[in-house]
């Protein structure tokens, strides 16, 4: 299979977790071997599968004129579920699916740059788990709380007071890490909209 290596420059890095996939990369790659109960291909009942994890990550289309960005990452199996244990510092057991999405703004006319990563889970409780893990891991670096509507069942922002916002969201079963290097709180709002828009209508896929 098609190996594909990702530069991460945030919280979330995932160039560890690529690597160790038994298969991952660009549009139709999909790592093999799903987590828990379920139909044998990375689904869970009420969870996303790898394919839809990847379908709920922004293209380059629906990022629209600011940004855009690289081929989505995705992944399942054992080694994901231990890479999303060591950055929410919680078990991530019932771990579906990871996913991982980088972007920069157009042209390179400023060095903004937003990283998407998605974490399935089986159940709510256990994104909600280790959604709380990754918060209180950022909190550790005392950035200042920063609210954030994007119509996520739980959200907690972070900011630097800079040009950084952390963005932690459960939609339903799913982790959504929002990571931006960005001054600008219109477009931190815009695109963490659009995830959580991007999860729920990928959650309606059969």
């Amino acid at each position: 299979m098609q190996e594909v290596k990702a530069v991460v420059r945030g919280t979330v890095c995932v160039v560890a977790l690529v690597v160790a996939l038994t298969g991952c990369g660009g549009e139709g790659n999909t790592a093999v071997g799903g987590i828990g109960s379920g139909d044998g291909k990375g689904k869970t009942s009420g969870a996303l599968s790898a394919e839809q994890v990847r379908s709920a990550l922004p293209t380059n289309e629906s990022l629209g004129e600011i940004f855009v960005g690289n081929d989505a990452v995705v992944g399942e199996g054992e080694q994901a579920r231990q890479h999303c244990a060591e950055q929410t510092g919680t078990t991530c057991n019932g771990m579906v699916a990871v996913g991982h999405k980088e972007a920069a703004v157009r042209g390179k006319a400023s060095g903004d740059e937003v990283e998407f990563t998605l974490f399935s889970f089986d159940s709510p409780q256990a994104a909600s788990a280790a959604a709380k893990g990754l918060a209180a891991k950022i909190r550790g670096r005392e950035p200042a709380p920063t609210q954030i509507a994007a119509g996520a069942d739980e959200t907690e922002g972070f900011t630097n007071g800079r040009k950084r916002t952390d963005v932690v969201m459960r939609v339903d079963n799913v982790l959504a890490y929002v990571l931006a290097s960005t001054s600008n709180s219109d477009n931190v709002k815009q695109v963490a909209t659009q995830q959580v828009d991007l999860i729920k209508k990928a959650a309606r896929q059969p």
